[in-house]
């Protein structure tokens, strides 16, 4: 655990916030996703987690430079009745090794307990069912405890019967439910072949629903689709020559 170490920039009180996890899968829809609620709701950088282990890069945005796994937050908006909802984002555009995955999930988890994160949410995408024919991307979702459970049911999210699901988004559930901490993954049908913004629209869809003080239109993402999935093929043809070549991601399988 001591390799890896959660930074925080600025005190910011998250306590009763859903946590977005958004590291790569299928589609690359985790990272559209995350960088669009970032850039809508304009969140502000407040901490990174940081890792000898994690790949050597820094990622510019806005012209600012920027580490590898970053965190990212606003401030609570509040609705009519006096609830209060708020997001808190931890984003990276790289997958980490495989050897440190566990302890880095348990710093996440230590860490959002300690800031009062209510549930935490992974975004993931999976293959989806016929690949070169477009089709309404399908929503399913899998929860770690019965009470988000009925938080799927409540939001008509089909729940994933059987299947697996790998990397920091399978870690994170299945410590979830040893550690009876409120995790959910939404996985959305992606094409494995090229960043998809449309499965990421369609997951926006689903969150915005789930977090009614907070807007997440995700209109403007389907307008844009074209030129953002553009601008990440750019930015992986970048790092091609910057970085150390990364190992394939295995595939998520789901039933």
């Amino acid at each position: 655990m001591g390799d890896i170490e959660v930074i925080e920039y600025k005190e910011m009180d998250l306590s009763d916030s859903m946590l977005v996890v958004a590291f790569p899968t299928v589609g690359l829809i985790s990272s559209i996703a995350g960088h669009f609620i970032i850039d809508q709701l304009k969140l502000d950088e407040i901490g990174t987690i940081s890792s000898r282990y994690f790949t050597p890069a820094t990622v510019i945005h806005n012209s600012l430079p920027s580490p590898p796994v970053r965190i990212y937050a606003g401030s609570k908006k509040c609705g009519p009745d006096g609830s209060c909802n708020q997001i808190a984002i931890i984003i990276s555009e790289f997958m980490p090794p495989w050897n440190i995955i566990k302890p880095l999930v348990n710093n996440i988890l230590e860490w959002s307990e300690k800031k009062g994160c209510k549930l935490i949410l992974a975004l993931e995408g999976t293959h989806a069912i016929i690949e070169g024919k477009w089709k309404e991307p399908q929503i399913y979702g899998v929860a770690s405890t019965s009470t988000m459970k009925k938080i799927l049911k409540e939001f008509k999210i089909e729940q994933t019967q059987e299947g697996m699901i790998t990397g920091v988004t399978g870690v994170l559930l299945y410590e979830g439910v040893l550690k009876k901490r409120d995790v959910i993954c939404l996985l959305a049908e992606a094409h494995a072949s090229y960043p998809d913004s449309r499965a990421a629209g369609t997951l926006l869809e689903k969150l915005d629903k789930m977090l009614p003080e907070i807007k997440i239109d995700p209109k403007p993402l389907y307008k844009e689709a074209k030129e953002i999935e553009k601008k990440i093929r750019t930015f992986m043809e970048q790092s091609k020559p910057t970085a150390p070549s990364l190992a394939p991601i295995p595939s998520s399988m789901y039933g």
